[in-house]
């Protein structure tokens, strides 16, 4: 019956586990990065709206995760700490569920190709600046990772990567856009950072063509330049895991 009638049963879901989400996704956006504190207590629970003891359940499940650190008294707060990661577990997630991670990619292809797409169609001169700077900053990560193996290069890299392909959705105008590519890139950021632990030495190639693209205002070349690019990353993950 709920395959015909499109009806699921209702969980009913805690304030505090929404407000996990909210924060986790921030998080694996680069909104607030290793290091880098987390807003108050009382301004977490006023952006939120919600009770500040809601706020409270929401980060001890992510203190109990590895991704913050609570420190009380004068000059604490809520400090973001660099995953922990279980990379050996993870990688057996990711084995395990083969259809989730093709799913997930299809899910990236079908929404960042059209947020290129309208991205191309409708930028302005104002929005191109820090896209460009964005792919910069991670052209700088590769060079000093030509030179130095270091564990934070992928970490950077991935924020800043994170931070590119969200930006393109926003340049798109379609705020459904917006929160569709934060879905998608929020779903996967720990379990492929399990898998890529070095950074791909031509892994800016990419962005640049497609930030061309989207300056020269060519929708179809920054759509069809996005899904290779996440059809490559796709190829790498699978070869990778040899699913």
């Amino acid at each position: 019956m709920p395959e015909e009638t499109g009806l699921q049963p209702v969980r009913q879901i805690a304030a505090h586990e929404l407000a996990v989400e909210q924060i986790r996704r921030s998080l694996d956006l680069g909104k607030f990065r290793p290091g880098e504190r987390l807003p108050a207590e009382r301004d977490l629970a006023e952006m939120l709206d919600v009770s500040r003891n809601t706020v409270r359940a929401a980060v001890a499940v992510l203190e109990h995760e590895g991704r913050v650190s609570v420190r009380r008294g004068r000059g604490g707060g809520f400090l973001v700490l660099e995953p922990a990661l279980d990379r050996a577990q993870l990688r057996f997630d990711l084995q395990r569920n083969e259809a989730e991670v093709r799913d997930a990619f299809d899910f990236r292809v079908i929404v960042e190709s059209g947020a290129a797409r309208l991205a191309a169609e409708r930028r302005r001169t104002a929005d191109m600046p820090r896209l460009a700077k964005l792919v910069r900053q991670m052209g700088d990560i590769v060079e000093r990772a030509r030179h130095e193996d270091s564990p934070t290069h992928i970490t950077e890299f991935k924020l800043l990567d994170s931070a590119f392909h969200l930006g393109i959705a926003q340049v798109s105008g379609n705020d459904q856009l917006v929160e569709a590519v934060a879905q998608a890139r929020s779903r996967m950021y720990l379990p492929v950072s399990a898998v890529f632990s070095h950074i791909d030495l031509n892994a800016n190639d990419h962005h640049s063509e497609i930030l061309a693209a989207i300056t020269d205002k060519d929708p179809d070349q920054a759509a069809a330049l996005m899904t290779a690019h996440i059809n490559e990353t796709r190829d790498a993950l699978q070869a990778l895991l040899k699913l």
